[in-house]
């Protein structure tokens, strides 16, 4: 019996050792890591939404790789309408963040975390309507997601 007990006590160790440190520290600023560090870190996570949030994370960024290729034809024909977009989609996303930093520290954690990945899937949603030229689409979840 005590085997099994060492077993499970030595399987649990090893399961929370494949986790990356950041599922257990969530940095709150700008992420240092690239969309595949990101992606790679979600992986690893055991708590579902903390594994959600570096994936939301990833995607934001890889969104905000493609809108800066993007962006640079534009400037090539002499089109900067869509550059206050980009910058003000990071805005958004950082104020987010900066916005429920302190929440996430509290004892409410799991729900913070929930809403932080909503508004990331929608705000998302939106940015992507809007990069490929459904503004009044985007317009429309924008007024219905409150964003």
């Amino acid at each position: 019996m005590h085997w099994i007990i060492v077993l499970f006590f030595v399987f649990i160790a090893g399961a929370s050792a494949q986790e990356h440190p950041a599922c257990h520290d969530l940095q709150l600023s700008e992420p240092a890591f690239t969309s595949k560090e990101l992606l790679t870190i979600a992986r690893s996570c055991s708590a579902p939404e903390v594994a959600e949030l570096y994936f939301n994370r990833a995607q934001h960024i890889r969104l905000l790789n493609r809108y800066i290729i993007f962006e640079k034809s534009l400037i090539n024909y002499g089109n900067r309408e869509s550059e206050a977009y980009i910058e003000s989609y990071k805005v958004h996303m950082a104020l987010v963040e900066a916005f429920f930093s302190k929440d996430l520290l509290s004892g409410n954690g799991g729900v913070v975390l929930a809403e932080l990945n909503r508004i990331y899937e929608q705000s998302s949603e939106i940015a992507e309507l809007r990069f490929k030229g459904y503004d009044l689409i985007a317009d429309r979840l924008q007024q219905k997601y409150q964003l």
